[in-house]
């Protein structure tokens, strides 16, 4: 059973009688008589209104306080709500129920029956209405031949006649506002009921009227502040007044109008009791109470049809469709049932978006548009369960009418003949033509519930989630929402995506004049802006880029590494590879196989590739195209003169964006690598770069790449292990090598890694010497210049005049003269006249003696520098040693740190005591921080962190670690080869070392 056959509308919404009258409900038509018979005849009236909890609330409210069954009910009742609310509505309910018009029948339904057990005999209230906005700020409708000029003198006359108005007569005619005591006279003790609706209607037209000092709205607010005094000492007066938000009624009045309501609602808070005029639960039952004969509540098919929706969700969304987490849950069936026979988002649309426009009003607003839906339904015979936003059909002229010019937004009339709905006599819109295509009507309903969505003052926009359950029936293909969705935002010019969701704005001509602009955009000028975004995407790094189509000529040296970057012109047609299956270009194998001049390339592993994937290819063409397009649209101003203010500003974000999307498209083309290794070049694809990764410099986004793949030898690199490294070199270092050598194979060998910081090669070195793989020599060093395992020598370092020597390479051919003396000894030379460091006694015998020797620099070589000192002047044990760093700047926590390793490494017997002064400048130059240290390791621990968090801003840095053996230690011995160790692989990288040594002459 479908709706047609389970509801029956009422006659007059099928016949279509329901005229702007109709909906419009004017109390004061209804006082005079002249009102139509939905709001003029009580029975009718009441037949077709839902009792909500608000007007029952005012019934009883107003009429216990009136016919004293409820004598501590409030005297002051506000009403306040949006326009279309429902406030006059229930004003006209209670005129009718306070008249004596509500048959007992009905009463029950509307208000508590013992509001209604009023004594016999009790009097009918007496009802006085004003409405501001039937009259002029001193013109009234004539009562008893007399012509009120205020709203008091109007009242007068409707409570008793002239003998009540002469009570006020002067005030009237003075337009000055009269005192509680003369309204109460008025009332004269009898019950009466004051309607007071639209107020703040007329005091935008009693501001402008001058009373002395005054003006006639501050008058008309002390008439208030009177009247609602009155009300409160009489125990049946009932003082009824609605008042709409400030934002929507005056919204654009000036700001002593706005300033006068605030007034006007502070007085009312005193002494009154706010009461909704309707719920937001209460809509779905107000407009079916009005449009439909049926009782929605002896309805069956609501629980099947709330069934079958909640499965079919349900469905859906295991199916993989994005759904709100609402309708995926167990609230959905229910919802569904309550807002039957509509769609709950139907209902959310017209009370949470359409409502926050002024000119729809709310209950009033929806009617209109469903009275007229519902006619076109059933006119139609469609076969349908539930009424959904997109039966709101925008091909019908009149309610596209209702949805553009009518709610104050005539720019979206093209919005709806071009996007969503065909109107008659024209062109399909881009929603039809998008349901051609697919065979299915999924179009035009997202489109329409897109449109629905869009129309609030708020922030428009709609989730695709909501989207797909707003118009999601048990029948429907998942897949093909989806399909329909994409194909709308691809063909619709007024259709946005954004973080805000979908919506539909007037910013079509924009869209439109960018799809012009792109069509007169030469392909060449396209390739030529691309071109330059890849060079300027690709700079030089640790890497230095060579772009192919400028210079294919790619030198062939151990010094410099390569990215070589080829164009997508280099592939003809296909614009680049197919990483998946395509083998290595034959551009990519000559450049890597063969040297500029013809020959066989000897350095093979300095070379990276970058070259086009040709998937990239079309989605770069059109990200520049559009870039170009809105440049273009940006230097000519006079093309955006029509687009409202502030539109060049929106093309030059719209620009930038572009900008930044092209660069993006650029790069996911450009993006396939081929990296040297052990079996040829190995094809690596690069991550996908979106707006959030792309880099200012994408070469540093491959050398990041090449180190996760451990392909890349650079500062902060893992060291290497020398004896692995020796396994490769095969028998050519066997022999002598200058350590030059060492560059010129990882450069040729692409099973090892590519150099990118020649320091990681001394290291390596140091790290050969220090494991026995090798032995180095110094030039003309002679002895001194070799270092070895066991004896180790001056730092290394790159060159030709350098040699690695296989282990066991080095002869001590004995101690050397002295240069002073000619002759071998141990100690100071005698002849040189005195005892100083490292002397003997005069006396002869031997006696001990303790020297310093120093060495400044990094701190691997200054250890073996100052050690070597020592060993050569005779010294054989250390009995202190002293390392400083002096540091200013950037970098001190990391210096810090390394020199803490230092001393960290003398474990054996030993005593140190740590000095540390560190002072850093804070944002503000009088500001800064200065923490010093001195004493032992263990009390430092605490200040670990707090130093190392400090130092990370720029500092002066003086710090020392004084170690002092209890027993010396052996120079050449294991305890203080741990300390050159620990300087060689993490000390600092500048220092001061002061060894104070021991020996025997």
């Amino acid at each position: 059973m479908t709706l047609l056959t389970a509801i029956k509308p009422r006659q007059d919404v099928l016949a279509g009688e329901l005229s702007e009258a109709r909906f419009a409900a004017g109390l004061e038509d209804v006082v005079v008589g002249s009102a139509a018979d939905t709001y003029g005849k009580p029975d009718v009236f009441f037949a077709q209104t839902y009792p909500s909890n608000g007007l029952r609330s005012l019934l009883n409210e107003a009429l216990g306080r009136l016919l004293g069954t409820r004598p501590d009910a409030a005297s002051v009742l506000r009403l306040e709500t949006s326009f279309g609310g429902g406030k006059t509505h229930n004003l006209i309910a209670l005129y009718h129920a306070a008249k004596g018009h509500l048959e007992s029948s009905a009463a029950r339904s509307f208000m508590d029956p013992a509001v209604l057990a009023a004594p016999a005999g009790t009097p009918t209230p007496t009802v006085a209405v004003f409405v501001g906005t039937s009259a002029g700020a001193t013109t009234f409708p004539v009562v008893d031949g007399i012509s009120a000029a205020t709203p008091w003198g109007y009242l007068a006359l409707q409570i008793g006649g002239a003998d009540a108005y002469n009570i006020v007569r002067k005030d009237d005619e003075g337009l000055s506002a009269p005192g509680s005591d003369q309204l109460k006279q008025i009332f004269g003790g009898k019950p009466v009921l004051i309607l007071i609706d639209e107020i703040a209607r007329y005091l935008a037209a009693a501001g402008a009227r001058t009373v002395g000092e005054s003006t006639l709205a501050k008058q008309v607010l002390s008439f208030l502040m009177a009247l609602l005094e009155a009300a409160d000492s009489s125990e049946r007066v009932v003082v009824v007044i609605t008042t709409a938000g400030e934002n929507d009624a005056f919204a654009g009045d000036t700001e002593t109008l706005a300033a006068t309501l605030k007034q006007a609602a502070s007085l009312l808070a005193r002494k009154e009791l706010v009461l909704p005029a309707s719920g937001e639960a209460d809509l779905p039952r107000i407009l079916a109470r009005r449009l439909f004969e049926t009782d929605m509540a002896g309805v069956a098919e609501r629980k099947s049809v709330a069934a079958r929706y909640a499965q079919a969700a349900a469905e859906a969304h295991a199916a993989g469709l994005d759904l709100p987490l609402d309708v995926v849950s167990g609230t959905h069936a229910r919802n569904i049932e309550t807002s039957y026979p509509f769609h709950p988002d139907l209902i959310r649309v017209l009370d949470k978006r359409l409502s926050t426009i002024p000119n729809f009003q709310r209950t009033r607003g929806a009617l209109r548009l469903l009275a007229r839906a519902v006619r076109g339904i059933w006119t139609a015979g469609a076969d349908l369960d539930l009424i959904h936003l997109h039966h709101l059909d925008l091909s019908d002229q009149i309610l596209a009418e209702e949805l553009s010019s009518r709610i104050d937004r005539p720019l979206y009339e093209p919005v709806i003949r071009t996007d969503i709905a065909q109107q008659p006599g024209g062109a399909p819109s881009h929603a039809d033509d998008v349901d051609a295509r697919m065979g299915a009507p999924y179009g035009r309903r997202l489109a329409t519930a897109a449109y629905l969505f869009s129309l609030t003052r708020n922030v428009p926009g709609v989730a695709a989630s909501d989207l797909y359950a707003a118009v999601l029936t048990p029948s429907d293909d998942p897949n093909l929402l989806v399909r329909a969705l994409d194909n709308l935002e691809n063909t619709c010019w007024y259709l946005h995506a954004d973080v805000r969701g979908y919506r539909f704005s007037t910013e079509a001509s924009l869209v439109r004049l960018v799809q012009e602009a792109e069509e007169k955009i030469l392909g060449s000028k396209v390739r030529e802006r691309a071109t330059k975004i890849l060079s300027e995407q690709y700079k030089d790094s640790a890497l230095k880029v060579r772009r192919a189509w400028e210079d294919a000529k790619v030198p062939d040296n151990s010094e410099d590494a390569y990215l070589v970057a080829f164009h997508w012109d280099d592939f003809g047609d296909v614009k680049g590879v197919d990483p998946a299956v395509d083998p290595v270009p034959q551009k990519v194998l000559d450049t890597y196989e063969k040297a500029p001049s013809g020959g066989v390339r000897e350095y093979r592993n300095r070379l990276v590739f970058l070259v086009p994937n040709r998937d990239g290819h079309e989605p770069m063409l059109r990200a520049v195209r559009r870039l170009l397009a809105l440049e273009q649209l940006r230097a000519t101003p006079e093309l955006l003169q029509n687009l409202g203010e502030g539109r060049p500003a929106d093309v030059a974000r719209q620009a930038s964006e572009a900008g930044l999307l092209a660069r993006v498209a650029v790069c996911n083309h450009v993006n396939v690598l081929y990296v040297p290794g052990k079996g040829g070049l190995e094809t690596v694809v690069l991550d996908t770069v979106t707006t959030g990764s792309v880099r200012s410099n994408q070469t540093d986004a491959i050398l990041d790449l090449l180190a996760a793949m451990d392909k890349t030898l650079a500062a902060g690199s893992k060291p290497l292990d020398p004896a692995y490294v020796r396994s490769k070199l095969g028998a050519q270092f066997d022999t002598p090598q200058p350590a030059n050598e060492l560059v010129r194979v990882f450069a040729r060998r692409p099973d090892l890694r590519l150099v990118l910081d020649r320091a990681q090669l001394v290291n390596l070195i140091v790290a050969g010497v220090r494991n026995g793989v090798w032995e180095y020599q110094a030039p003309d060093g002679g002895a001194a210049g070799w270092s070895t395992q066991v004896r180790p020598g001056p730092a290394p370092r790159l060159g030709e005049d350098t040699l690695l020597h296989p282990p066991g390479s080095f002869k001590d051919d004995g101690p050397e003269a002295c240069p002073l003396c000619g002759k071998v000894h141990t100690g100071g030379c005698g002849s040189s006249g005195g005892g100083g460091n490292g002397g003997t006694g005069g006396g002869g015998t031997s006696t001990v003696t303790v020297t310093e020797f120093t060495r400044s620099g990094a701190a691997g070589p200054a250890m073996v520098g100052a050690r070597q000192l020592a060993v050569d002047a005779g010294r054989t044990h250390a009995r202190r040693l002293r390392v400083s760093v002096n540091h200013l700047g950037a970098g001190a926590d990391k210096e810090l740190q390394r020199l803490l390793t230092v001393a960290n490494a003398a474990t054996t017997g030993v005593s140190s005591t740590y000095t540390i002064s560190a002072r850093v400048q804070l944002d503000d130059p009088e500001h800064e921080i200065h923490i010093q240290f001195r004493g032992p390791g263990a009390e430092y621990a605490p200040l670990r962190e707090v130093l190392r968090a400090v130092l990370r801003r720029p500092a002066d840095l003086k710090a020392e670690i004084d170690a002092t053996w209890t027993e010396p230690v052996e120079l050449q011995g294991e305890d203080f080869a741990m300390v050159v160790n620990a300087a060689q692989a993490t000390g600092p990288s500048k220092c001061d070392v002061c060894i104070t040594s021991e020996g025997s002459s």
